[in-house]
């Protein structure tokens, strides 16, 4: 890997993460992937579950830098959660410089970290920064991406054995990137909920996530609010492993969750069958 560029000054950043039901080793993983990063000023946990769980809270107070919270809302969707916990970390976490939105199914090494802060300092307009995502295997999440249209979404849900033979293959390697090389830093329309690495004020500033989303496609709307403030770019160098679990493909239930979110993000943000960009390819 190539040397970490020289850090302008001792940056800081806060984390939170929001969980229901949690894998407790896999959030001790990111637990741990946190502290053990570079200046860490502050993090939170916020718990959508039912009730107050023991064995979270338990697991939160072994990592000093980290707050265990139970959402007073209950479980009103992962955006709700995150707005909360900006709210409660605000209070103590002044002269932050950075605020990461984590999963509680990813790990890291304190390099990530390191280069993502390196990246946001050497360019004052990058508002979000996001790491490559990989599997435990060592294979690429193809997890960058352009903004959704709807065959792409619907073709990777539905399609089934028509996927390719009615063409909607192109317009998910479209949407997911394929036509670019995740190894340069890329401009992105969606960044993934999994990571995500905002400049402070910029999540300030665009007002946090839109609470109407209960859960998914909050993060590509996120997103495309903050490129109006700057760029948003990939750190190809900055590795994050992610369990990705794809609720929605095993649960009816999260599919109708899915499938109002997108309703909801293309009413906001404009509805296109395709993406225009293809349209114009041979």
């Amino acid at each position: 890997m190539n040397a970490l560029p020289e850090a302008e000054h001792a940056a800081c950043w806060t984390a939170a993460i929001v969980v229901h039901r949690p894998d407790l080793a896999k959030l001790d993983a990111v637990l741990a992937s946190a502290e053990a990063a570079p200046r860490l000023l502050r993090g939170i946990v916020v718990d959508n579950s039912e009730a107050p769980a023991e064995a979270t809270a338990a697991l939160v107070a072994q990592h000093p830098r980290f707050d265990y919270r139970v959402n007073p809302r209950g479980n009103a969707g992962f955006g709700q959660a995150h707005n909360w916990a900006f709210a409660q970390l605000g209070e103590r976490s002044a002269g932050a410089d950075f605020h990461a939105v984590l999963n509680p199914d990813i790990a890291f090494e304190p390099d990530a970290i390191e280069r993502l802060i390196a990246a946001m300092q050497a360019d004052p307009g990058l508002v979000l920064a996001a790491p490559t995502l990989w599997n435990p295997d060592g294979t690429r999440q193809h997890l960058f991406k352009r903004t959704p249209s709807v065959r792409a979404l619907f073709g990777r849900r539905f399609a089934g054995p028509l996927y390719r033979v009615l063409g909607f293959d192109r317009d998910d390697d479209f949407f997911t990137m394929r036509d670019c090389d995740p190894s340069q830093p890329l401009e992105l329309e969606f960044v993934s909920g999994a990571f995500m690495f905002f400049r402070w004020r910029a999540f300030a500033s665009v007002g946090g996530f839109d609470e109407r989303f209960f859960m998914y496609l909050e993060d590509c709307d996120i997103t495309l609010r903050a490129r109006a403030l700057g760029h948003v770019r990939s750190v190809p160098e900055a590795h994050v492993v992610h369990h990705w679990a794809r609720g929605n493909h095993r649960s009816l239930r999260l599919t109708l969750v899915a499938i109002r979110s997108a309703i909801q993000l293309f009413n906001k943000h404009g509805w296109r069958w395709r993406d225009p960009r293809l349209q114009r390819r041979p």
